[in-house]
């Protein structure tokens, strides 16, 4: 008879009985679908000390076979099952699917969308300190201003394949809130330019907006703007493969009280 030798002597001497856990944490029918393992850094990363290696039939009577590899199909998806053996630990097997390159980018992009953080604005003059037909400066932090990668990976017969997926910022979007009555969105390439008082307030900055009416004409009183960052999301695989995904935005809100500057003239 052919079966898996999910509790094999050799197992149970060196690391106890053998187990196989599913995608959740508990034993279903000794076997787990394991979908696509993702690491967000090095230390996530794994151990070195951990095989992979693709599951055989096992004979009762004369031990492993050499018969082919272990695969099932779950509706349009193939899976393969794999032995993970790590020193020290229990051994577990793992169905994973056979699937494509951008497959993988994808399930690593769903972390990278998570890791990206919210573009709150800064302006100058400050949000609600604004003036008519006086350039508003508006900016994020640098610190927000920077690429997000994950790295998701399967093994294979082959080996392990793994993909980088990366989110890149590429350009800053400022929704005045201003409506028919101003020009329409502010787009510039970077994160821009943070003021301070040594620039003072006649230079001009990539990222500025002018606005030319008060917020008094809304009845709240204010402008509802938004800064948005717009993302290019890359993958590349150790194949050499390479692909984009579809860009993310990010945006965050903001309350503008735009003011008239009423000059006080005497004689």
């Amino acid at each position: 008879a052919i079966f898996f030798s999910f509790n094999s002597t050799a197992d149970a001497d060196q690391n106890g009985p053998v187990v196989v856990i599913d995608e959740f944490g508990s034993v279903v029918d000794r076997t787990i679908i394991a979908g696509i393992f993702v690491q967000q850094n090095d230390t996530d990363s794994e151990s070195s000390s951990c095989e992979w290696s693709a599951s055989v039939p096992r004979d009762s009577g004369q031990g492993q076979g050499a018969g082919t590899e272990v695969t099932k199909e779950i509706g349009s998806v193939s899976f393969r099952l794999y032995d993970r053996a790590c020193a020290g630990e229990i051994t577990t097997y793992y169905w994973i699917p056979e699937v494509s390159s951008e497959q993988i980018a994808r399930s690593a992009a769903s972390v990278v969308y998570d890791s990206i953080p919210a573009p709150f604005g800064d302006f100058a003059p400050p949000a609600r300190q604004g003036l008519i037909n006086v350039g508003t400066w508006f900016w994020v932090q640098p610190a927000v201003w920077q690429p997000k990668s994950v790295t998701a990976w399967i093994p294979t017969p082959q080996g392990p394949i793994t993909v980088t997926t990366t989110a890149t910022p590429i350009k800053l979007i400022l929704n005045p809130g201003d409506g028919f009555r101003g020009s329409g969105n502010k787009t510039c390439i970077g994160p821009g330019v943070r003021w301070t008082e040594l620039i003072g307030d006649q230079l001009p900055s990539p990222c500025m907006y002018t606005y030319r009416h008060s917020s008094a004409i809304n009845s709240s009183g204010l402008f509802s703007a938004s800064v948005s960052i717009v993302w290019r999301v890359t993958w590349r695989s150790s194949t050499g493969a390479t692909g984009t995904l579809p860009n993310v935005t990010t945006s965050s809100s903001h309350q503008m009280n735009i003011r008239e500057f009423q000059a006080l003239v005497t004689s």
